[in-house]
């Protein structure tokens, strides 16, 4: 079992191939959406954003199990579960609630906030498909991260602070999203790849 208190560095390409390939109706958010747009920094986690289908979180739950993951035990949070509750913890039954942790899998950091960083429904409006890894990927609109910062800031946004202003700068220029070699990072992965 994995131990809730470490933070495995994410692998982005094999996590977004699986997604795909179990079907997993989502979309990303999150810093990695920044890097996509010119922000210098280096995600510690995949936001995946999922649908609230039933038969979507079934399939994102199996997936989670797949990945051996168990909630990341994080104690400065409120309401945190304890490291044993993390180790006990099943994603049955399969609901948005249920789901919704910081996870630590054997393939990293993956973060399945339901609403904290914007619903799917909402996310989806303005999110643009962009191929990362080789597989379609929905990438929400770059404003829903930066839009969504806490309004007490949290340390990593304030380490963050120059790079969402560089973020929103380059925004200003281009709103295309740049292949960056964070989403093919795997042993032996293949470099990104944007359509």
């Amino acid at each position: 079992m994995l131990d809730p208190r470490s933070r495995p560095v994410p692998q982005p390409a094999p996590l977004l191939r699986a997604l795909h390939e179990h079907r997993v109706d989502w979309v990303l958010s999150g810093s990695a959406v920044l890097l996509l747009h010119g922000a210098d920094l280096r995600p510690n986690d995949l936001d995946v954003v999922p649908s609230l289908e039933p038969a979507n979180l079934r399939r994102l739950a199996d997936l989670l199990l797949r990945w051996e993951a168990v909630p990341a035990h994080v104690p400065s949070w409120p309401g945190s579960m304890s490291v044993d509750q993390c180790r006990a913890w099943t994603p049955e039954p399969p609901t948005a609630e249920r789901l919704d942790h910081l996870y630590v899998t054997r393939l990293g950091m993956v973060d399945v906030p339901s609403s904290l960083t914007g619903t799917y429904a909402e996310l989806t409006r303005t999110a643009s498909l962009v191929q990362l890894a080789g597989v379609p990927v929905q990438v929400c609109a770059p404003e829903a991260v930066l839009d969504r910062l806490p309004a007490r800031p949290r340390q990593k946004d304030l380490d963050r602070a120059a790079q969402y202003a560089a973020a929103r700068r380059a925004l200003n220029r281009d709103r295309t999203p740049r292949a960056v070699p964070w989403f093919s990072e795997v042993r032996g992965g293949a470099p990104a790849d944007l359509e």
